[in-house]
């Protein structure tokens, strides 16, 4: 098994291993879940690409890093997370996962898991999170995290509404 970076309640967030393929080639060559995304579907050998970069770039922190989102229950994986570079100290937040898995609050559980993380083990200061202003349920996931809407902000040549999170003082 890869390496586990958190866990919540119901969920590894685990390094991704070859053997992952054609679970996530599954989840992510539904082109619903690209709904939002402006992505396409993906093939087995773009999943076996994104695997191998991400094993490849083999992260050592929570300040940027790509993961599986693996179900404890029966170990199957659900899609994926992680925190992407956006500004310097400050990444933006991703989930992806497959439309079986949507509207069961596993997309609060883990994003409220990254960020307490994440905050816990770097130095970044704020999290970012993107999502195109059709996409409501995102959005409401954002502020359930206890993410800032921002407002409609350009990012990546679109229109996107913009969340911001704030490192906690202590």
């Amino acid at each position: 098994m890869g390496r586990v970076f958190l866990e919540t309640p119901r969920f590894q967030i685990r390094a991704w291993e070859l053997s992952d393929a054609e679970e996530l080639c599954k989840i992510m060559s539904d082109s619903r879940v690209h709904t939002y995304t402006g992505d396409q579907p993906w093939s087995l050998d773009r999943t076996i690409g994104y695997i191998r970069l991400n094993q490849k770039l083999n992260f050592e922190s929570l300040a940027v890093f790509h993961a599986a989102c693996v179900l404890k229950e029966n170990h199957s994986i659900i899609g994926l997370t992680g925190l992407n570079p956006y500004l310097p100290g400050q990444p933006e937040i991703e989930w992806q996962f497959g439309v079986p898995f949507w509207e069961k609050g596993y997309a609060t559980e883990i994003g409220k898991a990254v960020i307490q993380a994440a905050f816990a083990t770097t130095d970044i200061d704020s999290i970012y999170g993107m999502v195109n202003p059709q996409n409501k349920a995102s959005m409401r996931v954002m502020e359930k995290i206890g993410m800032t809407c921002l407002g409609l902000r350009e990012f990546r040549g679109e229109q996107d509404m913009f969340y911001l999170f704030k490192r906690p003082l202590t």
